[in-house]
């Protein structure tokens, strides 16, 4: 079967692991494309009844519900697999051991898709560059969909964009486990520090999965490398024409702040584009993903002048550094994106005053003591929630700290502890460092849960 004459499919008939959001976009997908299509998830049937009716509505796809086993590949040529189900699962491995490709949604996305892929990997910062990227080409006049690892699946608007528009993609390292054939236009990489050892085992594993994104490039591509960080530097693959992005230094071609100026670098020319203080993001982090950003449209030549009038407007995504609210002078700041230590270490270097944290959750087996200096610095007190409480309590024996049992109760303290702070209040800050499992559905539900909070205090400190 062929989904495009250009990428031919290795099978008919597909087995699609995991019915969430991923795993249904590539069922509805195939289903539309004539395959065969089974899709399997290992959570009872009553957990699916909106998975089913997503499969009925597409037709075309059948759903077994509670279970997750290698009988199920009976009749099988090709496997789709989901990006939160580890690889190593007896299921992925029963199929390659017979031979069957093992294929993710982004690699069917990818054989779908009639538009060039612009796709943002690195360990932070992917959400905020690939949306910016999309504003960015949106305001040139591009048609453009954001998809991927943010918002929707490629999958789901691989076949909606024209051979004329362009797909922005997010990309993870969980995803690019199981790529063959996936080319992007452009490739960029922001930054690579440790995290998702709990499946990947170590830096080296981490960053070649990276690597895979770059290594089908060829001279009609582009590649964007994070001239800053060594450990992106040191894995440089592919043969796309290379382009930077620096915060540090000026660039031979791509993008750069120098001096507190925005720079653009493009066939030997350079062109300053606007002044750091203009643009609404905080932190250098904002500064770097905005660099990034610009590098990775370099190639579709926008106009300056619309690259300044996006810039100075755009206001970053939620949970990412969010203001939340202000109550007796004290500001309110929602970073619940922030998942593991290197976006805690930003977080805390966004901020000139004082900074009240709140930080925990469901560790991934971090070391915080890397950052226990900058927290003896930067943190005024620390309000500590969750699994991983007593593992930061541990790391930071320098730093003041409060338990609580609750967000509710961490907002509470953390407001207290924030007013007392003279000459003028501290900044309470959630950026947890830790996925949010323990207490919540995801980080978006705890950045919700804490901006509610603060509303709900809001009101009773207006009416006290």
């Amino acid at each position: 079967m062929t989904i495009d004459a250009r990428h031919p499919l290795p099978g008919r008939h597909a087995l699609v692991v995991g019915a969430a959001r991923s795993g249904l976009a590539a069922a509805r997908l195939l289903a539309r494309h004539g395959l065969d299509v089974r899709v399997c998830d290992r959570r009872p049937a009553a957990e699916l009844a909106g998975a089913q009716r997503a499969l009925s509505a597409a037709g075309g796809a059948t759903l077994v519900a509670g279970r997750d086993d290698p009988a199920l590949l009976e009749g099988r040529d090709v496997v789709v697999w989901s990006p939160g189900i580890p690889v190593d699962h007896p299921l992925a491995a029963a199929a390659r051991a017979r031979g069957i490709p093992v294929l993710s949604e982004l690699e069917i996305g990818f054989l779908a898709a009639h538009a060039p892929l612009l796709c943002v990997t690195g360990t932070n910062g992917k959400s905020t560059t690939t949306d910016l990227v999309g504003a960015l080409l949106r305001a040139a006049g591009r048609e453009v969909e954001v998809c991927g690892n943010i918002g929707r699946a490629l999958c789901e608007v691989a076949e909606t964009v024209s051979p004329r528009g362009l797909l922005a993609v997010e990309v993870s390292s969980f995803q690019l486990e199981t790529v063959e054939r996936l080319k992007p236009f452009v490739a960029t990489w922001l930054n690579l520090t440790p995290d998702h050892f709990d499946r990947h085992g170590d830096l080296e594993r981490y960053g070649a999965l990276k690597r895979r994104l770059f290594e089908r490039q060829d001279e009609h591509d582009y590649a964007v490398w994070n001239a800053d960080d060594p450990e992106v530097l040191g894995r440089r693959a592919g043969g796309g024409t290379w382009l930077e992005f620096s915060i540090r230094r000026a660039v031979e071609q791509g993008a750069y702040a120098l001096d507190g100026t925005l720079h653009l670098a493009w066939r030997g020319g350079t062109e300053a584009l606007l002044r750091r203080t203009e643009l609404r993001l905080l932190g250098e982090h904002n500064l770097a993903n905005v660099a990034a950003a610009l590098a990775t449209v370099l190639p579709l030549e926008p106009a300056p002048d619309l690259l300044r009038a996006v810039l100075r407007e755009y206001p970053g995504l939620e949970h990412r550094l969010e203001a939340a609210g202000e109550i007796d002078g004290v500001r309110f700041v929602n970073d619940s994106k922030a998942t593991n230590l290197s976006s805690l270490e930003v977080a805390l270097r966004s901020f000139a005053e004082p900074v009240v944290l709140i930080a925990g959750g469901r560790d991934k087996g971090q070391d915080f003591t890397r950052l226990a200096e900058l927290a003896r610095r930067a943190v005024r007190d620390v309000v500590l929630i969750g699994e991983g409480a007593a593992r930061i309590a541990a790391a930071w024996p320098a730093v003041p700290q409060r338990r609580a049992g609750s967000l509710a109760e961490a907002v509470e303290r953390g407001f207290e502890s924030a007013r007392a702070v003279v000459p003028r209040p501290a900044v309470v800050l959630l950026s947890p460092g830790c996925a949010s499992f323990d207490m919540f559905e995801d980080y978006e539900d705890r950045g919700r849960q804490f901006k509610h909070e603060v509303a709900r205090l809001g009101h009773r400190e207006a009416h006290a």
